[in-house]
């Protein structure tokens, strides 16, 4: 029971309340990136009255597909075939195998593979619409040693034949040239399996005298071998792999069945329409079906019966009514006993149509003058869609009617679901309806802008700030540039090609050249991570999939970034950074080196003064640029005086000071005249390392620096985190007391996450683009991947929050490449530290992933910093519903492995799942295990960075942030929801800190970096079930930084029979500085007797601090504990607010004891609505009260 309280007398800030006249423009929606309307460039939706095909470019739904690439999308993509599109069938003596198992031996990744049984077996490849060309099939796998085993082994390849099958190369031998021994057998796809057993790996080649086939039948025959796993199987001709041989390289526009049966496929108008027509183009038709109408997807009603006759593959069916979403529900197949439908038309008005966001070109930015580029007129195509080449799409009066709507900056994806022409992705299981073969293809952007150069003789730069994977650009009818990279910019001088008024710009994007195979997850295993796309680094590698991200369609080509137009004179500046160092005594000084890269456009010397300033301190020097020069211009402290042993505001990381920042820049001036100008905040803090190849410290300021924090795989899976989300993100971390964030393999490349780091005193391990070796190849083209890190250091140098840079995730780069990188940074960002590897030599790693006894982490220490270690995160029942919809789905089932809750793999849901059940149990549904795992939640994050304090060392978890509807590995989730998580790391990570470590039975005090403190008292009570004391301790000490006390011993009692709570506090005098509360539980249940606990009595009161933030006053006045309270911020119609933030949550409250949170919120994200707070426990119904 909740009792509500008056509202208590406050201290009021200003108000608004009486401003009847101001609006608050509100955010976009919960989980809808950008959230902020200024900073988002998508089209709007309206309605028009037009009679068309209202389904074209609609998003679909489907009952089934039989690929990954014959998805539903493709019925509405305006394109009309009758030819049966491209698809691989793959079999063994088992069967045909599922999608996802089809092209694990043909996706080019070492660790993908497909499993025989037995001695004798074969694989048999199958493609429609396509054929392979080769010479030679090289085939790479294991053969698991049974009884007998021979050693003896014959491979032969057959082709089809008159009749049947015949031998097109056969490879025979006695060995397989590698000593068999005792392997892990591979039975789960990331290589988690604890199954040992003796096998040989082998390769062989086998010549075959085919020149071209559809259709391949390797027979594998060894006796005494147990069972096979075969990982690669290359075509090759004249000693050439070829790559291209997966069926989404060779698109087709057409859905098909999975099966026969019923199934269907439905269009979503976006509107309810009035629907005259439905014209469908079939390839394989049904032999029966109708046409259904419904206003909410479903409830259905039949309007028309298919046509029957066979006489004509397109159905003209008239139909009359109004509907939202229509289906074509398919009864009865033909002979074929499957369903291809290439196109579904529906006539009609009252469609939605996108309409351009307008976007005011004039702004300005780090000093600068610009004209964005940005949303506007931009449209977008498929390659294979355009008639045209790139001098004659950028010229005016290029027909581009067709082409639709695009988002810029955004991804060629993000383009389409903006528009409707595909679903969410992030949504239940959306993303199997959207084609992987359709979003593999070149793509084309055009543009057409007004611009007229001023007449003062300024020059023109057209910038990109980022595309993917490589683009040609052209403008006016003239190719301008080739950008090849997704972390590199361009900057090109078009001041003589850009014409009074309306000028032309078109990019040509390429697709990678290797996107490797979609993965799917289910409920039992997740897919391989990784795979051949770590060839085309450096790009989105995690887009292809991995154990915490599902593939993305495009693997995130497209114009992701900013496209603006500058104007200078002969001279650019760009890039400055400041590199300081301090020397220590009664004051700190800093000595600083302020350096800026200065660029002469002109092909003529130009001489000029280069001013700068820090602050207040201003500096300058004469300084003359050859014909075309670029150079870097550094201000030596020994030449400049106020450059050496200043005492500046220091920049500290979270915890060791205060973030601060100093307005600093330059300008370079010819004459009178500033030819140019550059702004930057810039933060003055010396950087240094000891033990760096053996047991990494960090020291920031001369203070040694224990990074605390988590991995970032992406910001957001689809590029769609503007400056307001990377604010919110950023700012989370710092409020669960995080001070560093990894930037995992680099996959974050915006310059707001950056900027927000450098805001919020959060300190970024800047990865480059290399993933663990095992999970993709190296980089094919290292020129181009280190012409990307030499710009990106550039770029991201001025920024006081980088740490230190990492070659490569859980391996080391190339030697070539690591020497390279070395030099870049050295180079470029001087005084920071480069390490080959994330996770050895001064590092350490590899998890565990998996959820373990809170123990546990305590007896894996390593003494060194840790940078990935993490466990799932199981989201509120909120985030469930907008994951999975209204009804969570119970049993744990695929749509949960889908949204990578997995059995088994890295992460373990199953364990996860089992420690859960033997402390408070399973429930029954799966709303009720939203609620109840946010107590394992707590407790494994707080165990996590507790025992990582015992040595001090660091520690990222694996990971902190979530990119998707991820359940694992994150604090909050992708709606930015703090989960317990979120809480029980804040706790672990207080710069002045009491715990119980479980390993050793100690109090500990930790003390980060909170100086020398004398006289505290630190008391421990362990409390039954209603808050009576059953034993206590106390001491008092003194804590110094950098410091982790032992205090006293303190055990659960042998013979517990009833939950019991162990409460710790830490005090100076009567203030309060850190509490922590745990649990014991019974050895036969747990806590279990938690859930049978009496309904509890809570008083709510609320003191208004603003109209957006409110202190929450909770007393419990029943006569037991209130466990695992829960507050919930929402609106008055019943939907939560996000971003939020609490200063505490999911707290025991015990008999008569009361606690304080409080709450605060923007006006913005409230959708204008009233807030409430939902208060909640394991015994306490979930209550509103008013805020």
């Amino acid at each position: 029971m909740v009792k509500v309280l008056p509202i208590l007398a406050a201290a009021m800030l200003p108000s608004l309340a009486g401003c009847t006249g101001a609006q608050v423009e509100q955010t976009r929606g919960i989980g809808v990136y950008p959230g902020d309307p200024s900073e988002s460039f998508a089209p709007e939706l309206t309605v028009d009255d037009k009679y068309r095909n209202l389904a074209l470019n609609r998003s679909t739904s489907q009952s089934s597909a039989y690929d990954f690439n014959l998805t539903s999308q493709l019925v509405t993509d305006g394109i009309v075939t009758d030819v049966l599109p491209p698809y691989l069938t793959v079999s063994t003596p088992e069967g045909p195998l599922r999608a996802r198992e089809r092209e694990w031996s043909l996706d080019g990744g070492p660790y993908s593979f497909n499993s025989l049984k037995g001695e004798s077996s074969w694989l048999e490849y199958k493609w429609n619409a396509q054929e392979v060309e080769a010479d030679t099939i090289e085939i790479t796998g294991i053969a698991y040693h049974g009884a007998g085993s021979t050693g003896n082994y014959e491979i032969d390849v057959q082709v089809p034949g008159e009749p049947g099958w015949r031998t097109s190369g056969k490879i025979s031998g006695s060995g397989w040239g590698k000593k068999a021994r005792n392997l892990h057998k591979e039975t789960d796809p990331n290589k988690q399996s604890e199954i040992k057993a003796v096998g040989e790996r082998f390769t062989v080649a086998v010549p075959v005298d085919f020149e071209k086939t559809s259709d391949i039948r390797i027979n594998f025959n060894a006796p005494g071998v147990d069972s096979w796993a075969i990982h690669e199987v290359v075509m090759k001709r004249d000693g050439e792999a070829d790559r291209d041989i997966l069926p989404s390289f060779d698109f087709g526009s057409a859905w098909m069945s999975n099966g026969g049966g019923e199934q269907w496929v439905s269009v979503d108008l976006g509107n309810r329409a009035e629907i005259s027509e439905v014209i469908l183009n079939w390839i394989e038709k049904p032999k029966s079906g109708q046409i259904e109408f419904s206003d909410d997807a479903v409830e259905w009603t039949g309007v028309a019966p298919l046509t029957a006759s066979d006489e004509s593959l397109t159905d003209t069916i008239a139909v009359e009514g109004k509907a939202r979403y229509v289906r074509v529900l398919m009864s009865e197949p033909g002979k074929t006993g499957r369903y291809v439908l290439s196109e579904m038309q529906v006539m009609g008005r009252g469609g939605v149509v996108a309409v351009p966001k307008h976007v005011a070109g004039d702004m300005s930015h780090n000093g600068k003058r610009e004209y964005s580029l940005n949303g506007g007129a931009w449209r977008l195509a498929r390659a294979s869609e355009v008639n045209g080449n790139g001098e004659m799409i950028s010229q005016p009066g290029f027909d581009d009617a067709s082409w639709i709507v695009a988002t810029v900056p955004a991804t060629v994806l993000s383009s389409y679901i903006n528009i409707g022409a595909v679903l969410n992705p992030n949504f239940s299981d959306n993303m199997f309806c959207i084609s992987e073969s359709y979003f593999n293809s070149n793509f084309w952007y055009r543009t057409e802008f007004d611009f007229t150069p001023s007449d003062n003789g300024e020059r023109v730069f057209l910038n990109f700030d980022g595309i993917n994977w490589k683009a040609n650009v052209f403008l006016n009818g003239k190719r301008i540039d080739r950008i090849e990279g997704a972390f590199i910019r361009s900057k090109t001088d078009v001041t003589d090609l850009l014409k009074p008024g309306m000028n032309v710009l078109a990019v040509e994007i390429e697709k990678v050249a290797h996107p490797g195979a979609v993965k799917e997850k289910n409920i039992e295993t997740t897919d391989f991570n990784g795979g051949m796309l770590g060839l085309d680094n450096p790009t989105f590698h995690a887009t292809i999939g991995w154990d915490w991200i599902s593939t993305v369609r495009g693997r995130n080509i497209g114009i992701w970034n900013d496209v603006y137009l500058t104007t200078a004179a002969d001279v650019t500046l760009l890039d400055p950074v400041v590199t300081s160092t301090l020397a220590f005594g009664a004051d700190t000084l800093a000595t600083m080196k302020p350096c800026v890269i200065v660029a002469n456009h002109a092909q003529k010397e130009i001489t000029g003064t280069l001013y700068g300033w820090i602050g207040d301190i201003k500096f300058d020097r004469e300084l003359t640029l050859a014909p075309m020069e670029e150079t870097e211009v550094c201000f030596m402290p020994d030449e400049y005086a106020v450059l050496k042993e200043q005492k500046m505001n220091l920049w500290w990381p979270l915890g060791y000071g205060e973030p601060n920042l100093y307005d600093a820049g330059y300008e370079f001036v010819v004459g009178k005249n500033v030819a140019d100008k550059i702004s930057y905040n810039a933060g003055i803090r010396e950087m240094t390392y000891t033990d760096t190849m053996t047991c990494l410290k960090l020291y920031v300021n001369g203070k040694r620096f224990i990074p605390l924090g988590g991995n970032w795989g992406f910001s957001e899976h689809n590029l769609n985190y503007r400056g307001r989300e990377y604010d919110i993100a950023v700012k989370y971390h710092k409020d669960m007391n995080f001070n560093m964030i990894r930037n995992w393999v680099g996959q974050t490349g915006d310059e707001e996450f950056y900027e927000a780091c450098d805001r919020h005193g959060v300190m970024v391990m800047q990865d480059f683009w290399l993933a663990n070796p095992v999970d993709g190849p190296n980089p094919g083209n290292e020129d181009m991947f280190v012409d990307n890190a030499v710009d990106y250091v550039k770029r991201i140098r001025r920024h006081p929050s980088i740490a230190f840079y990492c070659g490569r995730n859980e391996g080391d780069p190339t030697p070539t490449l690591n020497a390279a990188l070395e030099s870049t940074v050295a180079a470029w960002n001087p005084g920071l530290l480069y390490i080959p590897n994330s996770a050895d030599y001064g590092l350490t790693g590899h998890g565990p992933y998996g959820a373990e006894a809170d123990s546990t982490y305590f007896a894996i220490q390593t003494g060194k910093f840790h940078s990935e270690r993490g466990l799932p995160n199981v989201m509120t029942p909120e985030g469930l519903k907008r994951t999975f919809g209204p009804e969570i789905p119970w049993p744990q089932d695929d749509l949960w492995g889908q949204h990578d809750y997995t059995q088994k793999g890295a992460q373990r849901g199953a364990s996860f799942n089992k420690i859960l059940e033997s402390k408070i149990g399973m429930p029954d549904d799966g709303e009720m295990f939203g609620r109840m795992a946010q107590w394992e939640n707590y407790d494994a994050y707080r165990a996590m960075f507790e025992s990582s304090q015992t040595e001090r060392m660091g520690l990222v978890i694996w990971m902190s942030h979530s990119c998707w509807p991820s359940l694992t590995w994150d604090t909050y989730d992708y709606y930015f929801e703090p989960t317990a998580a979120f809480f029980g790391s804040k706790k672990a990570c207080e710069p002045l800190h009491v715990q119980w470590n479980p390993l050793t039975k100690y109090v500990q005090v930790v003390n980060i970096a909170s100086g020398t403190i004398d006289n505290l008292s630190v008391e421990a009570k362990v409390l039954g079930i209603d808050g009576k004391e059953v034993e206590s301790k106390s001491a008092s000490i003194s804590s110094t930084s950098d410091t982790t006390e032992d205090v006293f011993k303190i055990s659960c009692p042998a013979d517990i029979t009833s939950p019991l709570f162990l409460r710790l506090t830490l005090k100076k005098g009567d203030k309060l500085l850190s509490e922590n509360t745990y649990s014991w539980g019974a050895p036969s249940d747990g806590l279990k007797a938690l859930m049978d606990l009496p309904e509890g009595n809570v008083d709510v009161s609320v003191a208004k601090s603003s109209q957006t933030s409110s202190s929450v006053t909770l007393k419990n006045n029943g006569s037991t504990v209130v466990p695992l309270v829960r507050l919930n911020l929402k609106g008055k119609d019943g939907d939560q607010i996000l971003p939020v933030d609490y200063s505490d949550n999911y707290f025991h409250l015990m008999p008569g004891e009361s606690r304080t949170v409080d709450i605060s919120w923007q006006d913005h994200d409230a959708r204008g609505e009233d807030a409430v707070v939902e208060i909640s426990a394991l015994n306490l119904r979930p209550t509103d009260t008013s805020l």
